[in-house]
């Protein structure tokens, strides 16, 4: 799918990632959980010492439950890795993805968002949420049935909610 200028969404999107992630600090702590088993431990530090910029797809999908375990300032640096790794392979299909899906597909009112949702997803910015915005509009194009009929769309609108507050509380 052409973008209107000429580009690709995918590379839309890449741009808008590595634009609006670009001065996002690298986290000293990746997971804030004490209850982690050995296999979770695991996927969360394989991110270790890596930067956001080279995370690869099989990264990603080698350890797609990692964005469950990450602390909020983890999750807001890996996420733009995780959605760019799949923007630069052309890679839809990761388990990950579903999870990230599935988290942003939740009602229109904020009193409803959860104790994982809120610390994790408030702290991104206005260009960082518009970047997200351009991966999932990439998602859908790619995969346009793979979730029930208005997902993508109530994703969107969680997105575009998160950005208003956000906007609202600069």
């Amino acid at each position: 799918m052409t973008a209107e200028n000429g580009k690709t969404l995918a590379e839309k999107a890449l741009d808008l990632v590595s634009t609006a992630f670009a001065d996002r600090p690298r986290p000293t702590i990746l997971t804030d959980s004490k209850q982690l088993s050995d296999a979770e431990y695991e996927e969360v530090m394989s991110y270790e010492g890596v930067r956001w910029q080279d995370v690869t797809f099989e990264q990603v999908e080698h350890s797609p439950d990692a964005v469950f375990w990450f602390a909020p300032e983890a999750f807001c640096y890996y996420l733009a890795g995780i959605l760019a790794a799949g923007l630069r392979a052309n890679r839809c299909d990761s388990n990950a993805y579903d999870s990230l899906i599935g988290t942003l597909d939740r009602s229109p009112e904020p009193d409803y968002w959860d104790d994982f949702f809120l610390p994790h997803f408030q702290r991104f910015t206005a260009g960082e949420i518009e970047a997200i915005v351009a991966w999932v509009k990439w998602l859908e194009s790619v995969q346009p049935d793979a979730y029930h009929a208005n997902t993508y769309q109530r994703v969107l609108d969680t997105l575009r909610l998160l950005k208003v507050r956000q906007e609202g509380a600069s």
